[in-house]
């Protein structure tokens, strides 16, 4: 869906004499969207990261006008263009979502599917799949509601994980 909207506007984003933040406006508001559409509900791991990463790079070098060869650093790229980073922008919405999700009623529907579990009669072999769920509790333990309450604390927190996933990446 994201290389749809960029494509849809291609034109755009190539010719030479439209500003960079004419296309930068374009960018944030219809590729970023549709390459996050849902993410507040998608459960990522450091591969699904790197495949949005990559993604936009490839798109923002077009926006440029560069190529893979003429050995432009990521960190000019990012300079030039100025766009938000796809995946701080993931990770931020998904804390917000599970925010709201903590503080609604639990007769919710959304919050009754978040917390519901599947019963089985038998586990699956191997690793268990990652949920929606473990990147909060991996990061504040299992009480990660009651933290949500807190509007500030959670705030830092979120600025904290992202900074942890753009490091791993």
């Amino acid at each position: 869906a994201g290389w749809y909207g960029f494509i849809r506007y291609e034109e755009f984003f190539m010719k030479k004499t439209v500003p960079m933040h004419l296309k930068r406006k374009l960018f944030h508001s219809n590729v970023i969207p549709a390459m996050l559409y849902g993410a507040e509900t998608w459960t990522m791991t450091g591969k699904d990261y790197k495949k949005l990463a990559v993604a936009q790079r490839k798109m923002e070098r077009r926006m440029v006008g560069t190529s893979l060869l003429d050995r432009r650093r990521n960190e000019w790229l990012r300079g030039v263009t100025k766009v938000d980073d796809v995946r701080t922008v993931a990770v931020e919405r998904k804390w917000k979502w599970a925010r709201r999700i903590a503080s609604m009623d639990n007769n919710r529907w959304a919050k009754v599917i978040t917390e519901w579990r599947p019963r089985k009669h038998r586990r699956d072999v191997g690793r268990p799949k990652r949920r929606w769920r473990d990147d909060f509790r991996d990061v504040l333990g299992e009480p990660w509601k009651r933290q949500a309450e807190d509007q500030a604390v959670w705030n830092l927190l979120m600025e904290q994980h992202v900074v942890t996933i753009l490091n791993l990446q």
